[in-house]
């Protein structure tokens, strides 16, 4: 699977593991369900929903973001292959109850900086979802008791990816100013006073933590 965009090339330079997360995402999805509808929200410019896609033919996806910019170059990369763009956060989003199958939000909900609104971005997700249906998110970890050794993993895996040295302290400045991360124990109480059941952790690295859950 080729990078296609260049903000594909640096999502893969600075997330750990970002193409084996791609092709794990439709493998997840094909063991647990059939999708109909599939909402991608937060979606940036598709691509780490592009090889989901293009494992799922016979689905009908939504991309939505609130970046117009981000839209058109999705619009552009995934012509054909997506029925609807959307030009909205997930938590104005105003689609229908019970829509999706399947809603993922890939490296989008941990720009949310206050809890309200990011728990409002959750439930609007579950309902959204059909009963029954999966929700897979994937954000920035915090990790509770080891930042140190995880940074450093991460620091190392960004230089063996080339990533310039001026970008990756930016990435560390990021944090808690651009993006605010939570733990993995953090993140599963937001699911779970959300609403969601069957949480599962999929993910888990130093940069990144990645859940399943369901609508009961």
């Amino acid at each position: 699977m080729d990078d296609v965009t260049a903000q594909e090339v640096g999502m893969s330079k600075r997330i750990a593991g970002y193409r084996e997360l791609r092709k794990a995402i439709p493998d997840i999805v094909s063991e647990r369900i059939s999708p109909a509808e599939w909402l991608d929200t937060g979606c940036g410019m598709g691509g780490s929903i592009r090889s989901s896609v293009d494992r799922f033919p016979d689905t009908t996806f939504t991309l939505a973001d609130p970046s117009e910019e981000n839209l058109s170059e999705a619009r552009r990369t995934l012509e054909g292959k997506v029925s609807r763009f959307i030009n909205a956060p997930t938590d104005g989003l105003e689609l229908p109850d019970g829509s999706f199958d399947v809603i993922t939000a890939i490296l989008s909900h941990h720009y949310y900086s206050d809890r309200g609104q990011k728990m409002a971005a959750l439930r609007n997700c579950l309902r959204m979802l059909r009963s029954g249906g999966m929700f897979i998110a994937v954000e920035h970890a915090r990790h509770e008791s080891s930042q140190a050794e995880a940074d450093a993993e991460w620091e190392g895996y960004m230089r063996s990816a080339g990533l310039r040295e001026e970008s990756i302290e930016e990435m560390f400045r990021r944090r808690d100013s651009v993006y605010f991360p939570y733990t993995v124990d953090g993140y599963r109480r937001l699911l779970e006073e959300a609403g969601f059941v069957d949480i599962e952790l999929f993910w888990h690295t130093c940069s990144d933590l990645g859940y399943i859950a369901r609508k009961k």
